[in-house]
């Protein structure tokens, strides 16, 4: 058994009993966050964060969140195919009070108070109304948080937003990191093996950056696993980043288990990662992220390019 502690000390961090319990309260989010099993005192700069995570706060509980809330997609390529297969769907906040916020601020905040369901609805929503308009073999992948896999009724309104939709459930992958399964194992469990049974993929998102227990990959009902792109970053200078990669990929051919690679972003690291054998990748050598309305032209660009490869293809093969 291990512990995360926060800790304030009176009087640099507060003269009040409610500004001592506060400034504690944002110190275990940090260790949680930052420092698990460690203890964190809250300092100077540890303010700053906490004034700006109170702006987000009351902002996301006075938004229209249906208004406000948009998606960008991301393709996933099939380098071998040189295809999209997928996009996955990024979230994006525009606030009238604070202008545009960061999914990695506002997502943690709208777990943390609670709003995290809501917004997953709203975008969820969004994201299946935006793939209507794609080809059938193009799938979406869509983030969940902790508390979407966790609780029970949350799980069974997106189960009923997804059936509601009439978007065939196979060309969905619903993603969740390592830490959200892990903190709630049997929940998540149960919460996975319900979205399963409507027909839906699923990932590991973030693999490698959490506890890669092999135990809760091989019991939890995942088809995917997403390697982290601080991995990717490393790959050219760092052998240790290749072997963890190399390493990845060997265990999710042992588990049968498809395997994506993020932040892909030199044709350096793209022929590398080929070389290992990653067929499927994702980042910036692709594509940055895009609005809805880009899709249909860039899939159409793709068809074109991909259909003139092709022909080249087979024009060699006749000559040879």
């Amino acid at each position: 058994i291990g512990a995360s502690i926060g800790c304030a000390r009176y009087v640099e961090a507060g003269t009040t009993a409610a500004q001592l319990v506060e400034r504690a309260d944002f110190a275990l989010y940090e260790a949680k966050a930052h420092h698990r099993g460690t203890w964190v005192m809250f300092a100077h700069e540890h303010e700053t964060r906490m004034r700006l995570q109170g702006a987000i706060e009351h902002a996301l509980r006075h938004a229209d969140l249906a208004a406000e809330l948009s998606l960008v997609f991301q393709p996933m390529v099939d380098v071998g195919q040189q295809r999209t297969v997928a996009f996955e769907a990024l979230a994006r906040w525009h606030s009238p009070e604070l202008g545009l916020v960061s999914p990695d601020r506002f997502i943690p905040v709208a777990e943390r108070v609670g709003l995290i369901n809501e917004l997953t609805q709203i975008l969820m929503a969004k994201a299946l109304h935006a793939m209507a308009a794609w080809p059938a073999h193009v799938g979406l992948s869509f983030n969940l948080s902790m508390a979407d896999i966790t609780a029970p009724e949350a799980v069974g309104r997106l189960c009923a937003l997804i059936e509601a939709s009439g978007v065939d459930p196979s060309r969905l992958q619903l993603e969740a990191t390592e830490t959200a399964m892990i903190d709630d194992f049997a929940q998540a469990q149960a919460g996975l093996a319900r979205l399963k049974a409507l027909g839906v993929s699923l990932s590991l998102d973030d693999f490698g950056t959490g506890y890669s227990s092999l135990a809760y990959v091989h019991r939890l009902p995942v088809d995917k696993l997403k390697i982290d792109r601080s991995f990717t970053q490393g790959l050219m200078e760092h052998d240790s980043a290749r072997k963890i990669i190399r390493s990845i990929l060997e265990l999710s051919r042992s588990l049968k288990l498809d395997c994506v690679v993020e932040g892909v972003e030199t044709h350096e690291q793209a022929a590398l990662l080929q070389a290992l054998g990653c067929r499927t990748m994702q980042g910036y050598l692709f594509h940055r992220p895009m609005a809805p309305e880009a899709i249909g032209p860039y899939l159409r660009r793709e068809d074109v390019e991909t259909s003139a490869l092709d022909d080249t293809r087979f024009s060699r093969r006749r000559a040879q």
